[in-house]
């Protein structure tokens, strides 16, 4: 047994905390190697060209797992919730790679851990669900944050931080949307169909603005899209043996990751405005997750 292996056995037999903690660290390992891929390949590509190759990629390292389950449990009877899903996704996908290419990486995650926070908004608004006065005021303390992070009339609020924060809307959009297909299907369904219709929609930009890879942008298009596959497994398997409102703090992790390797790579550095508006930020979207996952079991009790 190799060192991996050993690594991978004992922590098999550690208790649900430790092992949805690494899975959560692993994870975060995971989501921080996209950003990092996506702000080299943009110097060559566009965004609906990465995600094209994401894809198209995501969906050849699935091929093993529904070649052994069986092509039958891709069977899906709310394909019109997958497509919304997926469209939503696009749209979130394509500004989140335009903002990576222009601003510091570790700003655009801090600016895009806002996504819970519009979740929220979005969930009262489309959904009808009922916000109390204590989430409401905990989403306005994270928009605080937003606000520190920006210094709207101190700093120029350029168009990539807009972009992030609307990618933010998106990506929030599309996390209510998941909830509802979690009712009914599976992680692996899911993010196959993710990729499927993902793979469409990025098809015709990318036939139309067509830049061929380079040799050296294989190994970042191999890397993002192990990254895109494999990091909401490794979330998943998390949320197995841990509860929500301790694996959302440690997605948190993602931060000083990407600091780190925009530090260590493209020679980034955060201000202090950027790293006390993201503590702002994290605060807020740990307390909502904290407390959804309080009304979450609160309601199964029931």
């Amino acid at each position: 047994m190799n060192g991996l292996q050993s690594l991978f056995a004992w922590i098999v037999g550690q208790p649900g905390a430790v092992r949805g903690a690494f899975w959560m660290v692993l994870a975060s390992a995971l989501f921080t190697g996209m950003p990092i891929s996506v702000r080299v390949l943009s110097d060559h590509m566009g965004p609906a060209e990465i995600i094209f190759f994401r894809s198209a990629l995501g969906l050849v390292f699935m091929a093993p797992y529904f070649l052994w389950t069986g092509y039958r449990s891709l069977r899906t009877t709310v394909l019109k919730l997958h497509v919304q899903r997926s469209a939503i996704n696009f749209v979130g996908m394509v500004l989140w790679f335009y903002a990576l290419a222009l601003i510091p990486l570790g700003q655009a995650v801090a600016l895009h851990f806002t996504m819970p926070l519009f979740a929220v908004l979005l969930a009262a608004l489309f959904l009808g669900e009922r916000v109390g006065v204590g989430r409401w005021a905990t989403t306005a303390v994270g928009f605080v944050g937003v606000l520190i992070v920006l210094r709207p009339g101190v700093a120029e609020i350029g168009l990539p931080a807009l972009a992030v924060l609307g990618s933010a809307v998106f990506y929030g959009a599309a996390l209510i949307t998941i909830k509802v297909l979690t009712r009914t299907e599976s992680a692996a369904v899911i993010t196959f169909y993710s990729h499927l219709l993902m793979l469409i929609l990025a098809a015709i930009p990318t036939a139309v603005w067509w830049r061929a890879p380079r040799v050296e942008d294989v190994p970042y298009l191999l890397l993002i899209a192990v990254c895109g596959t494999l990091a909401p497994f490794a979330v998943t398997r998390a949320l197995r043996v841990m509860d929500a409102s301790i694996v959302a703090p440690l997605d948190f992790l993602r931060l000083p990751f990407t600091a780190a390797a925009g530090y260590f790579l493209f020679a980034e550095i955060l201000d202090r405005w950027t790293i006390l508006g993201a503590l702002v930020i994290i605060c807020a979207t740990s307390y909502l997750a904290r407390r959804e996952a309080v009304t979450t079991r609160s309601a199964d009790e029931s």
